[in-house]
């Protein structure tokens, strides 16, 4: 009796008796190939009550009524096991284990694209190929937890090599963060691709955090942290400090009129420079304005130390410049047996210098 080419189902001849006969084999042969599941392909000796329409991949070594069927499909039809040898590229779901096998080169095995123990390459919406195995084109990807915690891991296999994860602009880098070239932890960013600029690094043995490129930025305007040990500002400039006599400074020269000041956080390091061509016409007591921030306002006074004062008359001890708290001017005093006098207009000439620095906080 002629069969089809690929499952072998019987062909009915011309003018045959009992075509029922031929029909039905051949309807119970497609029940048993198409779409097939299987319960289990390790088992070695059949199941001892079988319900109808049973199958099983008859696993190698089989005994009983299995023997000599290894890797056919055994059905459980009518009462006797109804074997099917299956061809090249056949698949099959496997019940117990939950996977898709496929017969490849005479045995069956977990479905993979390249015939080997495990997925080789996997592409969703995308192109995988063997270098880019998982690809995945999609506008957000979710990897979540399967009990109360989700780690994701990225290993290498020695320390020289890399275990990272770059950011691309239409596929040119433009950052990559993790273990490049070491076992220290790199965050590095690109304008192109090609060049690379690495701007932390922590190392592993100890968490000390290094910034090769040797700056950090902070804004214009700061942000202010309540935090006692949070950093929340860096600034460098300059500022220009201002002799005052009763408030005023009208028709005060200079030849010299600098300052700077570098600013962490609250505190403020600022210098300034004073050197005089006329101290004009004004009378009252002596203060130096202009500095850059206002000292806080909590109570306390911070002091100036004063390097270099010269062209002063009736001064008996060092000048002295103290800072209110709530103000951006230092008061100027000399030591006078063991106390502290203001100065005023009278104390300086036309030529007269201040050199100083303090430290104080801001608001």
């Amino acid at each position: 009796m002629s069969t089809t080419a690929r499952l072998s189902l019987p062909y009915i001849a011309p003018q045959q008796a009992q075509k029922q006969v031929t029909y039905n084999q051949a309807m119970a042969l497609l029940d048993q190939l198409v779409q097939p599941a299987v319960k289990s392909r390790v088992t070695t000796v059949p199941p001892g009550s079988p319900a109808e329409g049973d199958t099983y991949i008859v696993a190698p070594s089989s005994s009983g009524a299995w023997a000599g069927a290894d890797g056919n499909f055994a059905a459980w039809l009518s009462g006797a096991w109804s074997f099917k040898a299956p061809a090249e590229g056949w698949l099959a779901y496997v019940i117990d284990t939950a996977e898709l096998a496929i017969f490849h080169s005479g045995a069956w095995a977990s479905f993979v694209t390249n015939g080997g123990t495990a997925l080789a390459k996997l592409g969703i919406n995308a192109t995988a190929d063997l270098t880019n195995r998982l690809a995945v084109g999609a506008d957000a990807s979710l990897f979540t937890n399967a009990g109360s915690s989700h780690r994701m891991k990225i290993n290498k296999a020695t320390a020289g090599d890399t275990a990272s994860i770059t950011y691309e602009d239409a596929l040119s880098g433009r950052a990559e963060i993790g273990l490049t070239g070491d076992d220290a932890f790199h965050v590095k960013v690109s304008p192109n691709g090609s060049s690379w600029f690495e701007a932390l690094n922590i190392a592993q043995a100890s968490g000390l955090v290094s910034l090769p490129i040797g700056q950090l930025a902070f804004p214009a305007t700061q942000n202010p942290s309540s935090n006692a040990n949070t950093l929340d500002d860096y600034e460098e400039g300059t500022w220009t400090p201002q002799l005052q006599f009763g408030g005023a400074s009208t028709g005060i020269t200079y030849s010299t009129q600098l300052g700077r000041y570098t600013k962490i956080g609250r505190l403020v390091t600022a210098t300034g420079n004073l050197v005089l061509t006329s101290k004009g016409s004004l009378t009252g007591a002596a203060q130096i304005a202009g500095l850059p921030f206002t000292a806080a306002n909590d109570g306390i006074y911070d002091s100036a130390a004063t390097g270099l004062a010269t062209g002063m008359s009736s001064v008996t001890g060092a000048v002295l410049c103290l800072l209110t708290p709530n103000t951006q001017k230092l008061s100027v005093y000399h030591s006078n047996n063991g106390a502290a006098a203001g100065l005023t207009n009278s104390n300086f000439g036309s030529t007269s210098q201040i050199l100083f620095t303090l430290c104080y906080a801001t608001a």
